[in-house]
């Protein structure tokens, strides 16, 4: 009986080679397709707010967490939704983990300022992120209006800190101006010795002139205060 011989280095190396080739040659199939798709002008591709009370699914056909627990379930607080917008009565469109489909797109910014990528409304940090709501939005909304660029995430929550304190005492020397001296007039109010009020923060001030080119999976995790936003590899492994 012939005893099978072990495969050399080359031939174990060639396998490797061409299962890295198929494996890529299947992702350009697929990204090929979403492109056709959303060139018909019969599809949009939406970022949306994964909802809690209804399960999606990714339609990836290498989405990691499927290989890794055999459920394709998008568990991340951010997904995308391609739209199917032929018909409007009863829209339908298939959904995508954001690290999925970027693998598969790279260049999301291009989507963007061909306007086949757009925000699908409000989209904010998680309610458990600690970072300021209105500074995620500003940041997510920025970065679809400069086509795949931002500013950092401490431009605009600096902003924001210095702006609110600036208002919480403007309204307070007010308030005082109003309510804290009757009708005499006081040495020490800024309203009663007419002076100038502090001067408002400038958001020029806090932003450099140009925004700087981010992936929108890292953005979203920025603001998210994690360090990836699908985290497929803590994921349970499939028995």
């Amino acid at each position: 009986m012939d005893l099978p011989q072990p495969q050399t280095e080359d031939a174990v190396s060639s396998k490797r080679i061409n299962k890295t080739g198929k494996k890529q040659r299947d992702r350009d199939e697929e990204a090929a397709y979403i492109i056709d798709d959303l060139k018909s002008g019969n599809f949009i591709l939406l970022l949306q707010e994964t909802p809690k009370v209804k399960m999606s699914h990714c339609q990836a056909w290498g989405c990691m967490p499927r290989k890794r627990t055999g459920k394709p379930v998008i568990k991340s607080h951010y997904r995308f939704m391609l739209k199917d917008i032929s018909v409007s009565s009863k829209p339908k469109g298939e959904y995508y983990h954001v690290t999925c489909l970027e693998r598969l797109l790279p260049d999301l910014s291009a989507l963007v300022r061909d306007g086949h990528l757009k925000m699908d409304g409000y989209i904010s940090a998680p309610l458990d992120s600690k970072v300021c709501l209105e500074s995620s939005v500003e940041m997510i909304a920025d970065w679809f209006k400069y086509g795949g660029r931002t500013f950092d995430l401490g431009c605009y929550e600096n902003f924001k800190k210095d702006h609110r304190e600036w208002e919480e005492d403007w309204s307070v020397r007010w308030i005082d101006h109003q309510l804290g001296h009757g009708e005499q007039p006081d040495n020490a109010c800024n309203y009663c010795q007419s002076l100038p009020d502090p001067e408002e923060p400038k958001k020029s001030d806090y932003f450099p002139e140009e925004p700087s080119v981010i992936l929108l999976s890292q953005l979203l995790a920025t603001v998210s205060g994690q360090s990836h936003i699908d985290k497929w590899w803590r994921w349970k492994k499939q028995t």
